[in-house]
């Protein structure tokens, strides 16, 4: 699954809400109106703006909304905040451009968390757990997020019986996750190396000296998902199965 990274790496706008998808229903896109969407200058913004230095692009806001989801039979409200700041921008007009300062926002948290993709009605229910709190830090804290899709991954080693512990030597010896994910070569051949790289990704959020980016956090979630895809999402083997019947009906006899 290709995720729109647009969605959630821009800034936005309070005339242009991106369309994010309740995570509800997960069908219709989330709307606001400007009586449920409130921000408000930072305490350094409201002392600075009388200095001679402060300059309007210096200017930041802490906001909060309340979107509502456009699905009739679902209408969840989801609550969100983040910070904003103001852009110049150059307007084209009749008589030629004129500078005006826009609004700019970008989220840090939303409630219910979005969900950047569908996990499978099969999956096992801590590795759902796992993935859901990833989804709930992906706008405020990256590292952690990728770091719970590293938890997810070893949840989902365990479900599926990879073992955790090495009993080839007299003594018994606990494997690494990078060790376990090695072990899938012989039964799931398809996801080692994918599941491999989640490991790299959820390594690297765990350390101090490594800065996230959101197109971190996608990576893992595309990865993720297309594992779960494999794993619990049947419809590749009906896919399977129907084109075996027809074929061997040699058409839709």
């Amino acid at each position: 699954m290709m995720i729109n990274r647009d969605l959630y790496k821009k800034y936005f706008t309070q005339d242009s809400i991106p369309n994010w998808v309740c995570p509800t229903c997960q069908i219709a896109v989330l709307n606001t109106t400007s009586e449920h969407f409130i921000f408000e200058d930072t305490a350094i913004t409201k002392q600075s703006w009388n200095e001679d230095w402060f300059d309007p692009d210096m200017a930041r806001y802490t906001y909060t909304a309340l979107f509502t989801c456009s699905n009739p039979s679902c209408k969840e409200a989801v609550a969100s905040s983040g910070f904003g700041s103001l852009e110049e921008e150059y307007i084209h007009t009749p008589s030629g451009y004129e500078r005006e300062y826009v609004s700019y926002f970008r989220p840090l948290f939303f409630h219910p968390p979005l969900k950047f993709f569908q996990i499978p009605n099969d999956t096992p229910d801590n590795v759902k757990k796992a993935i859901e709190a990833s989804f709930s830090l992906s706008f405020s804290n990256k590292s952690a997020a990728v770091n719970q899709i590293r938890i997810a991954l070893e949840c989902l080693l365990n479900n599926l019986g990879i073992p955790q512990v090495s009993n080839e030597n007299i003594k018994s010896k606990r494997l690494s996750l990078h060790d376990r994910v090695e072990l899938l070569t012989h039964k799931y051949p398809k996801l080692k190396d994918i599941c491999l790289a989640i490991k790299w990704l959820g390594n690297s959020g765990s350390h101090c000296e490594e800065e996230m980016t959101m197109d971190n956090v996608l990576d893992g979630y595309e990865m993720m998902s297309f594992v779960l895809d494999e794993l619990y999402d049947n419809k590749h083997e009906r896919i399977a199965i129907l084109a075996k019947q027809i074929n061997d009906k040699k058409g839709a006899k």
